[in-house]
């Protein structure tokens, strides 16, 4: 029996090893493309934590999220492409903890060419562009904001994006550093009712490429770069999770900017953990910032959804108690109180604050209480929040969603 089933074994192998054998360049790849991106994806959900059943469905979208903008990225370079504003994280491919008042462009350029950004500014409370690296270690290089944009009085600017300043330009010029890869444009929103985006056009300068009929070598190259990008990019935040998870439970941190966002921002990071019948109450003294905001994330490092559940507040959102302070609420029930972060049945993740342009830091104080006592924790005179007042708050977060990624 054991010299038949050697046998039989022996010539599966033979016929298996034939039939690959046999298969076009094209399937080969394609096999070991989708064995390279389960390996990562597979060793990804096993290494991340996950404390609940949400946390572990949540896990698999976010793979999916990331292998489709893994895909994009190297389609996005291949030979021939143009450069053109893309928008980035929306209700889908959230990465990086996404801004919940923010709307992302991006662009892949050379940082051995010259480009052209124009257009016309919106309304957003704050308009800024900047030079990074996406592949591999990320980085921040130049950036430019507000004024420094020189836009005219109905918001047209013009900014010209080189390594060198050519000596007869006389407008706004922005360095473009050879590591370089990216442009990335964000546009943060405070007054969802009213702000609406801008329009923005991106030019390479003085170009020939073109583009040839794609081969067999070239798309093999493409399948691995794909699943080396989706590989690295997918389990890129994975520290930060354990670090907030290992040392900010119920606190945050404030920050300056280390480099990966605007300089003149700060930030503060922290890790809720709450239980069905506790909150977790948030105060701090109002920031001197240009625009500032809280939001909460899972523990994929994602935004929670902030246009279906209040799982996110800025300055023009938030309501300050009578004392001037601002208290914000973390429970899986509606306190019936203003500033409510729903967590949308997340016992635990993640607490963003972004202060942007600030003058100064400020220091939340956290404290977790029974949800039965949370009256207690709070001002006497909170005002009540109704049924009808928060479906009206998420009411106005749909209807600046559907402005803020139209088309």
């Amino acid at each position: 029996m054991r010299v038949l089933l050697c046998g039989i074994l022996v010539l599966f192998h033979q016929v298996t090893s034939a039939q690959t054998a046999a298969e076009s360049p094209e399937i080969q790849a394609w096999r070991d493309f989708t064995r390279r991106v389960e390996a990562a994806g597979v060793e990804i959900l096993k290494s991340y934590p996950q404390p609940t059943a949400l946390d572990s469905a949540e896990g698999a979208r976010y793979l999916l999220q990331q292998l489709g903008s893994s895909i994009q990225a190297e389609l996005v370079d291949a030979p021939g492409q143009i450069p053109l504003l893309r928008i980035g994280a929306t209700t889908i491919n959230k990465w990086g903890l996404d801004g919940a008042d923010a709307k992302y462009q991006g662009a892949s350029i050379n940082g051995d060419s010259a480009y052209r950004l124009h257009g016309q500014l919106g309304s957003a409370r704050l308009f800024a562009l900047q030079l990074t690296r996406m592949q591999g270690e990320y980085a921040a290089f130049g950036a430019l904001t507000g004024d420094q944009l020189q836009a005219d009085e109905a918001g047209n600017f013009e900014v010209l994006i080189s390594s060198a300043k050519p000596a007869d330009w006389q407008g706004v010029w922005l360095q473009l550093e050879p590591a370089t890869d990216s442009l990335l444009v964000r546009e943060y929103f405070s007054d969802w009712a009213s702000e609406r985006p801008g329009r923005y056009y991106l030019e390479e300068i003085g170009t020939t490429q073109t583009s040839e009929p794609v081969t067999s070598g070239q798309v093999a190259g493409l399948l691995r770069d794909t699943a080396a990008n989706f590989s690295a990019r997918a389990p890129q935040w994975r520290g930060h999770v354990e670090q907030a998870r290992t040392h900010l439970v119920n606190r945050i941190h404030m920050q300056k900017s280390d480099g990966q966002g605007l300089a003149s921002n700060i930030y503060g990071s922290g890790w809720f953990d709450v239980d069905s019948d506790q909150a977790l109450v948030i105060e701090m003294d109002a920031p001197d910032a240009l625009l500032w905001s809280v939001q909460l994330g899972n523990v994929w490092w994602e935004s929670i959804d902030y246009i279906n559940h209040t799982a996110s507040y800025n300055d023009s959102q938030a309501v300050a108690s009578s004392d001037g302070k601002y208290r914000f609420v973390l429970s899986h029930q509606d306190p019936g109180v203003p500033n409510w972060l729903d967590p949308a049945g997340h016992s635990e993740g993640a607490i963003m604050f972004r202060l942007q342009e600030a003058n100064a830091t400020v220091n939340p104080v956290l404290k977790l209480v029974p949800f039965a006592d949370l009256a207690g924790h709070l001002p006497q005179d909170t005002p009540q929040v109704g049924v009808d007042q928060r479906n009206h708050e998420l009411g106005q977060r749909r209807a600046h969603a559907a402005v803020r990624w139209a088309p």
